[in-house]
């Protein structure tokens, strides 16, 4: 069962301030359409994309002009090189192991444009209490939970991940989002 009502936080705002321009936005792990509800707005032709069924289909209910695609980011992106002018991933690449990640940020560099856009948010490390404590650590900052793979970033390991990429902005704030205060990451880059 979907939710009702998108829960758009409004980070993408200052992204976003001439709306109506043309041009393709992807959206890895959609989820719900927190996202989704603002962009649909853009002017931009949006394809939300998500690994759960349900959560697919909750977008394709909520907003019928947005394109939807079920995609595992294990897997390349099934889109053409060069395919997006801004590709978005809030608060779904921590969800994978250091090298996991990197395969998935070569698909997103293959699949955004030359000057495109790519914006991101993750787990900040002075949020970690929430969901590992007394659980394995695999690696520096990735935890295994009963949930799955959980990973924490600091900015320093963000820079290392990221080396690929040009960051032009980077900021650390706690959001009630998840009506818990959680502490995370916002990047906007483009690539190399």
């Amino acid at each position: 069962m979907g939710k009702e009502k998108s829960q758009y936080d409004g980070w993408l705002d200052k992204y976003f301030t001439d709306t109506g321009k043309n041009g393709t936005i992807l959206e890895l792990g959609c989820g719900w359409g927190d996202d989704t509800a603002f962009l649909a707005k853009t002017g931009y032709n949006i394809i939300s994309c998500d690994y759960s069924d349900c959560a697919i289909r909750n977008v394709q209910k909520h907003y019928p002009t947005v394109t939807v695609n079920r995609l595992n980011l294990l897997e390349p992106l099934p889109f053409g090189s060069a395919f997006a002018d801004i590709v978005i991933a809030s608060l779904c690449l921590h969800y994978f192991t250091d090298s996991d990640m990197r395969q998935i940020l070569a698909e997103i560099g293959r699949v955004v444009k030359q000057n495109g856009m790519f914006l991101c948010r993750l787990n900040s490390e002075n949020g970690r209490r929430l969901g590992v404590e007394g659980e394995t650590e695999l690696e520096p900052g990735v935890y295994m939970t009963k949930n799955g793979i959980k990973r924490f970033f600091t900015e320093i390991t963000i820079r290392n991940v990221f080396q690929n990429w040009i960051i032009t902005h980077i900021e650390e704030y706690r959001t009630n989002k998840f009506s818990n205060n959680i502490c995370l990451f916002e990047i906007a880059m483009c690539h190399r």
